[in-house]
């Protein structure tokens, strides 16, 4: 989302885009109800609007951009309602300002517009925040950078963006009440309508709902937390009838304020349990409920298995915590959080199973005319990639690595980067030479110092400071001291903190990555099972280094077959502490795969099967 917030940060100013603005046809542009958040716009308002515009005309440009369709040029940006209201007064033309943008930066934009209009409700506010929450990730505050929201507020209408079609109509027409909506919002949709209906024919208010709902849902029987001191509780009840008209048996919990403590109490520690072993943890409140996607291999939705190991070293692999009544701190793994990059995925993964499929044909001979297509061939093709196809194939990646693994990937960069400065004079030398150069240019006449900018091809960006002090101190050594103290402390460049995390964005992990390619080093040679290494991953992660790299066949073979399937059943730590201590493996020749260079340039995702 990084390209969206930048494009929406250097839009021209309004004064700019009036000069650009031009009228264009009304019937060349269409609407798109994709990139529209204003959906199930009050009816009332939109006709004192259409009245204006009858009478005064669209004062304001609409913002479209172009599409390759052959009825239409345009699509809406922002300014729907205007549109529409052009469309309904049989205008021929509109002012609009055209912009050349994606999908993405048009959602953000018209979020963005709307949001700055006082009529937008609750409803349609929810609408665009989930779609936005979409592009941007699930990353919560980037949409609040965005929109300029409080984490609070972003949280409340992704929680109404759980409201079933008689709820979202309700608050729209004004007979409920956002604190009715958010509380409704807590169920599941089957069950939203039928106490809407209770709330709206009894006049409920807020604090009356949340009370009758608080007595249906806190059945103490049914709670997580433990509940040995509730036995004998003042706040201990027995039967009340709820808002479906039944009794419910069974010791009810009184006490809103305890009820609510304990299960936050218990969901927080499930959180923290959670994140030990995925990493990102979210609660189902603070996404919309087709906000994330399950990992899958195979099947429809399937990414393929090389993607799946990918996946677990993403940033955006994680878990959900339940905070549904009665199934509170439940934990559900092997979630993808960026719905965007996971449809890419599976798009990618079935071309390659339809071109592995074309290739197998291609080498059987041509029955067709005579024989029917085998269903067994054809359910085979879905299972498994020809080894020719897959030699083709680029290693598969996570969209986003995972900043604990990065750091221990560029911690061992680090370490190499230094063995090759340490290994060739000439780069050392050279670092000097940039070195000198910055401490002396300042000090140097202008033109002479131009002449050995160029000469050495020095961008105009660099930094100066001044050691000379250093420097006149270490001239009384011998010259051979000096190449030894020289070498040494060049190759202590790569030792620099990275405390940004740039990675190969910062001084440190790119002199690392380009010394190591300069004297042909391969990280597979230098890397060492570590404790931190294991630590940076999730636990499916190390499962899946120890089968990848041997290590679970001769554990297996060590301490006998399911070994390690039982012990892959232990707690994080415990694993890694196996892991470490069982000495009969060794992890030489291993590399796992987030520590290929080629994974760390660059920010775009290669994905394959």
């Amino acid at each position: 989302m990084t390209a969206v917030t930048q494009h929406i940060a250097t839009q021209d100013a309004a004064s700019a885009e009036q000069a650009d603005m031009q009228h264009v046809a009304v019937a060349r542009v269409r609407r798109n109800p994709t990139v529209d958040p204003r959906k199930g716009r009050n009816t009332a308002l939109y006709s004192q609007i259409k009245e204006s515009i009858r009478q005064h005309g669209v004062q304001q440009p609409i913002i479209i951009r172009p599409v390759d369709e052959p009825e239409f040029d345009y699509e809406v940006v922002a300014g729907n309602t205007r549109w529409q209201a052009s469309v309904d007064l049989e205008f021929l033309t509109i002012p609009a300002i055209i912009r050349d943008l994606t999908e993405a930066q048009a959602r953000i934009i018209a979020a963005i517009e709307n949001m700055q209009r006082a009529d937008l409700t609750p409803i349609e506010e929810a609408q665009h925040a989930v779609v936005v929450l979409a592009d941007c990730g699930n990353d919560h505050t980037e949409v609040m950078k965005l929109l300029g929201w409080s984490r609070t507020r972003l949280d409340s209408r992704i929680m109404l963006s759980r409201a079933c079609p008689e709820v979202r109509d309700a608050l729209l027409q004004g007979q409920i009440k956002i604190g009715h909506a958010e509380l409704l919002c807590r169920l599941v949709e089957s069950e939203q309508a039928p106490i809407l209906a209770k709330i709206i024919d009894q006049n409920l208010t807020v604090k009356d709902t949340q009370d009758r709902l608080f007595t249906i849902a806190r059945d103490i029987s049914s709670a997580r937390f433990d509940t040995k001191d509730c036995a004998s509780c003042r706040h201990n009840s027995a039967v009340y009838v709820d808002l479906f008209d039944t009794s419910v048996a069974g010791a009810k919990c009184q006490n809103a304020t305890c009820w609510n403590q304990k299960t936050s109490q218990l969901i927080e520690v499930k959180l923290i349990e959670a994140r030990d072993e995925f990493g990102v943890v979210h609660t189902d409140l603070t996404l919309p409920k087709d906000g994330y996607v399950q990992l899958e291999a195979k099947g429809p939705n399937g990414v393929g298995d090389s993607q799946i190991t990918a996946c677990l070293s993403c940033s955006n692999y994680g878990a959900v915590v339940s905070t549904t009544a009665g199934h509170e701190g439940t934990v559900a793994g092997g979630y993808c959080f960026d719905r965007n990059c996971n449809k890419d995925m599976r798009e990618t993964y079935k071309a390659a199973l339809a071109e592995a499929a074309g290739q197998e044909n291609a080498h059987e001979p041509n029955n067709s005319a005579t024989e029917p297509l085998s269903k067994t061939a054809s359910t085979n093709t879905q299972t498994s990639i020809p080894a020719a196809a897959k030699s083709k194939d680029k290693p598969a990646q996570p969209q986003a690595l995972k900043k604990s693994i990065r750091r221990e990937a560029f911690n061992l960069y680090g370490q190499m980067g230094s063995k090759a400065v340490q290994g060739n004079r000439r780069l050392a030398l050279a670092i000097a030479v940039v070195s000198m150069y910055l401490e002396m240019r300042s000090s140097l006449p202008h033109e002479l110092a131009n002449r050995i900018k160029k000469k050495l091809g020095m961008p105009d960006s660099m930094l100066d400071s001044s050691r000379c002090n250093v420097e006149v101190e270490l001239a009384k050594l011998e010259e051979s001291e000096l190449l030894e103290l020289l070498t040494n402390l060049a190759s202590c460049t790569t030792f620099r903190n990275d405390s940004a995390d740039s990675f190969e964005k910062s001084l440190p992990g790119s002199q690392s990555i380009a010394y190591i390619k300069h004297e042909g080093m391969q990280p597979v040679e230098h890397f060492q099972m570590s404790e931190n290494y294991l630590k940076s991953l999730v636990k499916a992660g190390i499962i899946a280094d120890c089968k990848r790299s041997g290590f679970e066949a001769k554990y297996n073979e060590v301490h006998g077959d399911k070994a390690f399937g039982k012990l892959s059943t232990e707690k994080t730590d415990a694993l890694i502490k196996a892991v470490l201590e069982f000495k009969e493996f060794s992890w030489a020749g291993y590399l796992p795969e987030a520590f290929e260079i080629s994974v760390q340039a660059g920010s775009g995702t290669r994905r394959s099967a």
